[in-house]
């Protein structure tokens, strides 16, 4: 359970509306827009019992962490539309990240119902990558006798190579993660940036620009490429995506300070710290960086 199980997806493309109900939805749409997100959730608010707005509010709460909030928001959608598989893997979601926050305990009694909702969501899309993503994840971290399984781990992975082969490769790069192969996982990280190079139609999701730029600062690989997926990523934030962009102005430092470019490594390190200003890694990076 991680947080890539967060990454948010698809949204409703036909909600029938009064025309006063969408106008309002378009604004609270604009200020998401404008990363204005305690305007555009008043909007939402508005109309609880609009599912556009409850799946917006729901998505607002997971990028908040606050867990049981998009719970709620989420199981409501369910119920009212139980073969959709947007929210199904929403829902698994959420769970998911709210079991990492509790009780090993109350973790694992909430298993069955975040495999329930995920399983479900990758059965009604044959193409949704994100929540086989999530599935490998989940089946390499959880020890096999509570359900834990590598070979539905790496069928997942088989069925991403068809969808996309970006989301395939990182999948696979995981699973060598878990079982410690790093060379491995070298290859799959490298195989993942070169076949988002290839076809930049692959990085579909912005939150796919910070992963192949933070794996490839981390494992030393294609550092030019890693500083274009991260500037990529900060550029199009939003409240979708899982990472401050401080993260991604710590690797880009990290790559700069590898390259021995230490103004440029600078500038990153201190924006990071901008952003975010309890960060303690970026600290020592900087003291790093100061001391080339």
């Amino acid at each position: 359970m991680t947080k890539k199980l967060l990454i948010i997806a698809i949204f409703l493309t036909t909600v029938a509306m009064p025309a006063s109900a969408q106008s309002d939805i378009q604004k609270g749409e604009e200020y998401l827009k404008e990363n204005q997100i305690k305007s555009a959730k008043a909007v939402f608010e508005a109309h609880p019992d609009n599912l556009k707005a409850v799946e917006y509010l729901g998505d607002i709460a997971s990028f908040q962490k606050k867990w049981d909030e998009a719970i709620a928001y989420y199981e409501k959608l369910v119920e009212n539309q139980p073969n959709s598989s947007a929210y199904n893997f929403k829902l698994g979601g959420a769970m998911g990240m709210k079991a990492m926050e509790i009780s090993k305990l109350k973790a694992a009694l909430m298993l069955g119902d975040i495999k329930s909702y995920l399983n479900k969501a990758a059965e009604l899309d044959k193409n949704h990558a994100q929540v086989r993503r999530a599935l490998v994840e989940l089946y390499m971290q959880l020890p096999f006798f509570i359900g834990g399984d590598k070979d539905l781990a790496q069928q997942y992975v088989t069925e991403l190579h068809s969808i996309n082969k970006v989301d395939a490769y990182l999948a696979q790069a995981y699973i060598h993660k878990t079982e410690e192969n790093m060379e491995a996982m070298r290859t799959a990280v490298t195989s993942a940036l070169e076949e988002a190079q290839k076809d930049e139609s692959l990085v579909e999701r912005n939150y796919l620009n910070y992963e192949l730029g933070e794996r490839a600062a981390t494992l030393g690989l294609l550092p030019n490429l890693a500083i274009g997926f991260l500037e990529n990523y900060i550029a199009n934030y939003n409240y979708k995506d899982l990472k401050s962009p401080a993260w991604a102005h710590f690797y880009i430092a990290k790559i700069q300070a590898s390259k021995n470019n230490q103004d440029k490594a600078l500038i990153h390190i201190n924006r990071a710290l901008t952003e975010k200003l309890i960060f303690p890694e970026a600290e020592k990076l900087k003291q790093q960086i100061l001391e080339m």
